[in-house]
């Protein structure tokens, strides 16, 4: 079980599998949770600054948070999230781009509670090419590895 004193900050893990966004995906996503014209249809697509079909910010935030479950990690004494913050939308995801994520957990901060701590870790969906479509730091509460002991 690794505690919030055992994580290790500044190693970048990325995710075991990939996900490879295609028109189809793109589109059934965006039907049910986000129509907007230049996610569902394709010349509505052409005509816009992207110039063609490209994947909904949310389902962008579903698969990063999907993959990110394919990260190698040991049993955690994670509680519950507490937020995200600095959400950003780099790029598109398109039709044809593979997706896979990194993951670095980047600070460590005492919770409230002298039994807990807080763990925020930068999530970074990326794409074949290296760049970067999403952003944003996770914030977790984990258990302290005292407060178990004791």
């Amino acid at each position: 079980m690794i505690y919030w004193e055992d994580v290790v900050l500044d190693q970048p893990r990325e995710s075991v599998q990939s996900y490879v966004l295609s028109a189809e995906n793109i589109k059934a996503f965006a039907s049910e949770w986000d129509p907007f014209p230049p996610h569902v249809d394709d010349a509505a697509a052409a005509r816009s600054p992207i110039g063609e079909l490209f994947a909904a910010g949310v389902h962008l935030l579903s698969i990063t948070i999907r993959l990110s479950h394919t990260v190698a990690h040991e049993d955690t004494s994670s509680i519950a999230g507490r937020g995200w913050e600095r959400l950003r939308f780099h790029r598109p995801g398109v039709a044809g781009d593979e997706l896979r994520v990194r993951v670095t957990h980047v600070e460590r901060q005492p919770a409230s509670r002298p039994e807990r701590g807080l763990l925020v870790s930068r999530f970074e969906l990326f794409n074949q090419k290296g760049h970067v479509l999403v952003s944003f730091d996770n914030h977790v509460v984990m258990l302290r590895r005292e407060a178990a002991a004791a």
